[in-house]
């Protein structure tokens, strides 16, 4: 179950046929003006209405501090690791008590920041008083980020299992809530799988406010809007929206938010999970939302007018909306030469039609238009055949899934050997299948650069994409030859062109043919062609900069 932390948004259930972008769930003109938008700086101060159901709902605290102590542990199920402290406030014979988590919570931040002032260094404003005020405690003796009232058992839970203190008063039927996080998680580091030779190497982490701060340092604009929600039933773990308000469009913004609400699980762990419960279709083998670990490329995708999910504990980030050309882009590509970047996206391009086509390629013009060669290539494919038991096909069906052998094995064990043994493992296993005669050379030499052309593709999920095509394509070669690959070509973009991402179709902007479009995503022109955010985008704000002229 997912409940945002405030609604953003309410079903127009009314306005089917209202379009914008390409989305007809949601209609955004008739949204915004009632939308009520709750921030991450706003969400600490606010909790949902109801977090688990209507389970503890209703269950409110008493003015016995034993009996609240207990309600709390008993519905954490006593829990060894939930800890309790009771002292006694400013030598006064009432008695306060803390809950938390130390796995959770900055204990040195509880023991000094809360009991120690409740303790002794309240004794002077106690003095100056007759009775203990609980408005004097939360104003006067509590130093924290924020500090919010509380009596339902529901809403306490969740901030102590989220990493707060709750702090309960003798003789006061509701608690304070106090800000104590102290998650341990990974430092920035290096990204891992988006590696950039001049970009920045910083990547994100598991921790969502270090990955937020990541983005502010990037964007420093105020209409950069951060929306929280809360995802699963059990996990209730933090979903971020993040775009530009006047850059974005607004349509898909809500449509987001819309696909967010609507989730009703158990739970989600990662973020590219979180990507396949909201995405056009979960049934496709092309990737319709963007992955990234690199905070260059959120912002750079917001400001060309695309919306960003974060998740708690997830080290990534989802863009959408996602086309294939975005996909095919570098971050090295803004930092290099416009000549340099358009001939590497075309490299990139070349790369995938090779790792999708050249082995079935190779086994129709082989055993089907043998005509179509050079003379002197037939004899030597043949020379280099004789003696192997094996038909074209099957010589590529054994080669591929020994390559993908060693790519999953190079992918599972530790970094130390997973890259000594795909590199030694393909030269050992290469070298004796053709010393064996169960390959022939040219086989080999066919599959190593379908692997090439793999790595090349920037996207991973792009690139398991096109391994899984290779198989259908390397049927059709076999059975209808050259025909067939013609026609699966066809079905393959036909197909493509079928797929949206949030509203935008797949191909874009390859149909409906753009130059302008063509100019900044399939290549990199020269700068005066970025003036304008790419039109297909649908952004409110078009302009991206004006022309200057750059010396003589």
């Amino acid at each position: 179950m997912l409940k945002p932390i405030k609604r953003l948004f309410t079903r127009n259930k009314g306005n089917k046929g209202s379009k914008s972008s390409g989305i007809n769930k949601y209609n955004p003109q008739t949204q915004l003006d009632s939308r009520s938008p709750q921030t991450l700086d706003d969400s600490q101060n606010q909790q949902s209405e109801v977090i688990y159901g209507q389970k503890y709902i209703n269950i409110k605290l008493t003015k016995n501090l034993k009996e609240n102590l207990a309600t709390i542990k008993g519905a954490m199920n006593n829990n060894y690791d939930i800890k309790t402290k009771e002292f006694k406030l400013g030598g006064r014979g009432v008695f306060g008590a803390v809950v938390y988590i130390p796995s959770l919570a900055d204990e040195d931040f509880v023991l000094n920041h809360i009991v120690n002032p409740l303790m002794i260094q309240s004794s002077l404003i106690l003095d100056r008083e007759d009775a203990i005020s609980f408005d004097t405690i939360k104003d006067t003796m509590i130093d924290a980020e924020y500090i919010n009232e509380a009596e339902s058992l529901d809403q306490i839970l969740f901030s102590v299992m989220s990493g707060d203190t709750f702090l309960s008063v003798q003789g006061y039927p509701k608690g304070l809530i106090i800000s104590t996080k102290g998650y341990v998680g990974r430092q920035v580091s290096e990204p891992q799988l988006e590696p950039s030779v001049k970009g920045s190497q910083e990547g994100f982490t598991e921790i969502l406010q270090d990955n937020i701060g990541l983005l502010r340092r990037r964007i420093r604009d105020p209409n950069l809007v951060f929306e929280v929600y809360k995802v699963g039933q059990r996990t209730q773990m933090e979903v971020v929206i993040a775009y530009l308000r006047d850059v974005a469009d607004q349509g898909v913004a809500i449509e987001t938010a819309g696909r967010l609400s609507s989730l009703d699980v158990d739970g989600i762990q990662g973020t590219a999970e979180l990507g396949l419960y909201i995405t056009d279709n979960p049934n496709s083998i092309f990737p319709l939302y963007q992955v990234t670990e690199r905070p260059d490329r959120v912002a750079r995708g917001l400001m060309e007018g695309r919306v960003a999910i974060f998740m708690e504990g997830g080290a990534e980030a989802l863009v959408v909306p996602a086309t294939m050309p975005i996909l095919l882009q570098s971050a090295d590509d803004y930092y290099e030469n416009w000549i340099v970047s358009s001939l590497l996206r075309l490299l990139r391009y070349g790369g995938m039609l090779i790792s999708i086509f050249l082995p079935s390629l190779y086994i129709a013009l082989a055993g089907h238009h043998p005509g179509m060669l050079p003379t002197k290539l037939v004899l030597t494919i043949t020379g280099a055949r004789t003696g192997v038991p094996f038909p074209g096909f099957l010589e590529a069906v054994i080669m591929g899934a020994t390559l993908e052998l060693l790519q999953e094995a190079s992918i599972r064990l530790p970094r130390v050997i997973g890259q000594a043994v795909s590199i030694v493992g393909g030269l050992v296993i290469g070298q004796a299948a053709v010393q064996a005669g169960l390959v022939g050379p040219i086989m080999v030499i066919i599959i190593g650069v379908t692997a090439i052309g793999s790595f090349v593709v920037t996207d991973y999920s792009l690139g398991l994409a096109t391994r899984v095509l290779r198989i259908p394509f390397m049927i059709l070669a076999l059975t209808l030859g050259g025909f067939g690959l013609a026609l699966g070509a066809l079905v393959l973009i036909t197909y493509m062109a079928d797929l949206e991402s949030f509203g935008i179709r797949y191909i874009k902007p390859l149909s409906p043919y753009r130059i302008r479009d063509l100019k900044q995503t399939i290549l990199k022109a020269r700068d005066a062609s970025h003036m304008n955010r790419p039109a297909f985008l649908n952004t409110a704000d078009v302009q991206r900069q004006t022309k200057q002229r750059r010396g003589k």
